[in-house]
């Protein structure tokens, strides 16, 4: 096999935090293949000088043909971290949800409604300028979010807005993005 024909196989790196907190990384494929960086931005950058100098070969020709493993952590940073990548994607799931929501509204309420941009405003608490970029973005779409897990999480979000009418935005936007979250997710698995 040629050093070009190398270039283009899928190489795998992992990559260890050492005693003296330098990152280890290393060719799966490949152990001669190994460096080590201050900071795992520049361990993966001279990992890919290390195998385009190995190959012979530019390194742009190797860059996008590493993957890299996932890296290992002890098990109670790791619980964080998934935490709070799942928080993550929780909250932009909910400001998603919350932003179709809200578009669905200002439509409605400047078309359905024939309400002037500055009363839709006043009524959902936002901007005139807002229901406006929010109008110009869903005109003409007049249909309920839907069914699935948009609907499902809609009523949960109304329940709670009723069941809890002295609570503040923030602790119920909160809640309500966490509910809305369950919802989805054990929706997404009853249709597996």
């Amino acid at each position: 096999m040629t050093k070009t024909q190398l270039a283009t196989i899928r190489y795998h790196a992992t990559f260890e935090l050492d005693e003296s907190e330098m990152w280890i990384a290393q060719i799966e494929e490949i152990p001669q293949v190994h460096t080590f960086g201050r900071t795992l931005g520049k361990a993966r950058e001279y990992l890919v000088d290390a195998l385009a100098l190995w190959l012979d070969v530019p390194a742009v020709k190797v860059k996008d043909s590493i993957d890299i493993r996932p890296v290992k952590m002890p098990t109670s940073v790791q619980v964080l971290i998934d935490e709070a990548v799942s928080a993550r994607v929780v909250a932009e799931s909910a400001t998603s949800f919350a932003s179709e929501i809200m578009t669905a509204a200002a439509v409605a309420l400047t078309e359905g409604a024939r309400l002037s941009l500055r009363d839709a405003a006043d009524l959902l608490g936002i901007s005139h300028q807002r229901v406006q970029q929010l109008v110009a973005r869903g005109s003409g779409d007049l249909t309920p979010i839907g069914s699935g897990p948009q609907g499902i999480a809609q009523d949960v979000a109304r329940s709670l807005k009723e069941f809890l009418p002295g609570g503040s935005k923030e602790d119920l936007g909160a809640l309500i993005a966490g509910v809305t979250a369950g919802v989805v997710i054990l929706w997404a698995q009853s249709r597996e």
